[in-house]
């Protein structure tokens, strides 16, 4: 009897391949669930004990970080001094120590500086301000004055109520004037 000798993915190859699925689904549910990945939480770990290596072992030896402290380098860009754009084989860098005097293609940017996305003013705060000026228009009623005259106004249209069932409607009618008017 002559045994011939198999040929395919030995057993070893299908484990490690088995593992290497499970960790790559592993690794989606956990990116689905917190939203990132574990690695980043280990890179920002090893960078926070990378900056304070570094900055004992600049403190013990006096050696510079490496930022603007060089000698020749600019100190950060602040806002009364503005950035510098300028063109850097062909493309256009805006940076305060890429762009040189030296360099032709640079300007000088100002940096304005800004409270990011702001609210817009409220309504109350408006008709606040119009009722201080004196205003007699009707923008510049409070809420509860511009309540009250939808309420006359409600009482004033309809007929005088004959029964418990109209002042219900009369009441529900008032009720979503005063919804409309203070949407």
């Amino acid at each position: 009897m002559k045994l011939n000798k198999q040929t395919g993915i030995s057993l070893i190859m299908v484990s490690i391949i088995s593992m290497l699925v499970a960790a790559l689904g592993m690794t989606f549910l956990y990116y689905m669930r917190n939203g990132h990945l574990p690695m980043q939480d280990l890179w920002a770990r090893f960078g926070k004990a990378a900056a304070v290596i570094r900055n004992d072992v600049q403190g013990s030896t006096g050696l510079p970080t490496g930022s603007s402290e060089r000698p020749g380098m600019r100190q950060a860009a602040t806002i009364s001094e503005g950035v510098r754009r300028c063109t850097i084989d062909g493309k256009t860098v805006y940076s305060d120590t890429l762009c040189l005097d030296t360099n032709p293609t640079t300007k000088k940017i100002k940096l304005n500086d800004s409270k990011g996305m702001e609210p817009p003013k409220t309504a109350f705060a408006k008709d606040d301000a119009a009722n201080a000026a004196g205003s007699a228009n009707p923008a510049s009623m409070t809420n509860e004055e511009m309540k009250k005259k939808i309420m006359e106004q409600a009482m004033g249209k309809g007929a005088p109520a004959s029964s418990v069932a109209d002042d219900d409607l009369r009441l529900k009618a008032m009720n979503r004037a005063i919804d409309r008017a203070t949407k």
